[in-house]
């Protein structure tokens, strides 16, 4: 059954891709937390379906109160368009200290690469989450001719398929998309490595509580405060 086969071939992939990711993912922890420690912002940005992913550690319960997404209205329509994301770019801020991440499956149209290439060009590091192998076999259809990956200072690699759906149902046909399922897992394995270095080194981490929880409004209303005017809240 399809079901059956998109679940063993998740699991599979998942385990593959912490395997693949043991090193960076503390690398790509350390920034944050360095980030966190400092009083700094995290930025946060996908476009398309890969926006699921930038929202996915943004503004919830056992995430770090210091991320801002930046969001696009369009939802990826016009992410192949150069130029596009400075005009989303234009509301945002990067400072010193901050961190960037940049989330694309294939990594090779220009809004993930102009965000990527935005943060470079005000000192901030860039935390890629891509299908390296899959970006490796595309053309950039950016005009500096890089990929995602090519501009990242730390890449979690999603070993993700070419075309992201990984059950064939006929010679045209693919079902079962693991883009998001495994960009989600490894950007929340950060962020709890973050916290427990941040807490290993005497710093508490700015976590929301689920407001299902008695006492969690209080206690998210003043993490929200503490970073008023400097992330976006959309959750």
């Amino acid at each position: 059954m399809s079901w059956i086969r998109y679940r063993e071939a998740t699991i599979d992939q998942l385990q593959r891709a912490f395997e693949a990711n043991q090193e960076t993912i503390p690398l790509a922890a350390r920034l944050i937390a360095e980030a966190v420690a400092g009083d700094r912002i995290l930025h946060v940005f996908g476009s398309g379906h890969s926006q699921l992913v930038a929202l996915d550690i943004a503004g919830r319960a056992g995430g770090f109160a210091n991320v801002n997404p930046i969001f696009d209205p369009l939802f990826g329509r016009a992410e192949r368009l150069e130029g596009f994301v400075s005009v989303l770019l234009s509301a945002h801020t990067f400072h010193p200290g901050d961190v960037l991440i940049v989330i694309s499956h294939s990594g090779r149209n220009p809004a993930p690469i102009e965000v990527a290439l935005h943060g470079k060009q005000h000192g901030l590091p860039v935390i890629a989450v891509t299908a390296v192998a899959f970006s490796r076999s595309l053309p950039s259809r950016h005009s500096s001719g890089k990929r995602l990956f090519e501009i990242a200072d730390v890449i979690l690699d999603t070993l993700g398929a070419p075309g992201d759906a990984v059950i064939p149902l006929d010679a045209d046909l693919s079902v079962g998309p693991t883009s998001t399922v495994i960009g989600a897992a490894l950007l929340q394995a950060v962020i709890s490595e973050a916290a427990a270095q941040l807490l290993n080194r005497g710093v508490r981490p700015p976590l929301f509580r689920s407001g299902n929880l008695e006492g969690a409004d209080a206690y998210n209303q003043e993490l929200r405060s503490r970073y008023r005017g400097r992330v976006t809240l959309l959750i």
